[in-house]
């Protein structure tokens, strides 16, 4: 009875401390690249909020791989890597007039991962952002936009001696994102900060601070 008992809290644990690991950050504007262009980068960031162990106060660090690719005029696709999962998303950017750019950027991303042999947790995730972008100079931008995230977050457990089961989860989060982007030929430098609430759940305010370092390549 005993074993039981650590077994389930060892199990409860695992599940609860790496709810929903994914990604808070945001690593563009609105600017796409050019037809054929590519950019790859990586990210550091600390978020909060996102998960059990960082709403309960303890901020996480998240460590990113990005790419991106221009597809057409006003097109582009990107990819990104991180601790535990994998988003991609298509950035259109339907308006440009002189310093300002207008773009939307629908993306998907997720994670699964098996615990120990006991369990299972994931999350799938979907947005579709609105981000304004203005030029300061030949070499630096801002941006800021809207952002709605909804994840689909399931836990589940398969084990003789304590039974199978899962439990699945909607969240939504709220908020926006900035950035400030400096540029000195191919390499680009990137501050960003999110903050998105989560009116649904009143689970408190989620957040993500970071820095990305990237580099373009010609076509």
């Amino acid at each position: 009875m005993v074993r039981r008992a650590l077994r389930l809290g060892a199990v409860a644990a695992l599940l609860g401390a790496g709810t929903a690991c994914s990604t808070l950050s945001t690593l563009h504007g609105a600017r796409t690249l050019d037809p054929g262009q590519t950019q790859v980068g990586v990210a550091l960031s600390v978020q909060q909020g996102g998960n059990a162990l960082s709403n309960a106060g303890i901020p996480l660090p998240q460590t990113e791989l990005a790419l991106r690719v221009g597809l057409a005029e006003d097109v582009d696709v990107g990819a990104r890597l991180y601790l535990l999962g994998a988003g991609m998303d298509a950035r259109y950017r339907f308006y440009h007039q002189g310093r300002w750019h207008l773009a939307v950027d629908p993306g998907i991303s997720g994670f699964w991962i098996p615990i120990g042999g006991l369990a299972k947790q994931g999350s799938v995730e979907t947005q579709v952002p609105v981000i304004a972008e203005l030029e300061l100079g030949d070499n630096s931008s801002w941006s800021l936009g809207p952002r709605v995230v909804l994840r689909d977050q399931f836990n589940g457990i398969d084990d003789d001696a304590l039974g199978a089961g899962s439990v699945a989860r909607l969240d939504v989060f709220a908020g926006a994102g900035t950035r400030l982007e400096l540029r000195h030929r191919r390499l680009v430098l990137g501050v960003s900060g999110d903050l998105l609430g989560q009116p649904a759940r009143h689970g408190g305010p989620a957040w993500s601070a970071g820095v990305d370092f990237s580099l373009k390549r010609p076509k």
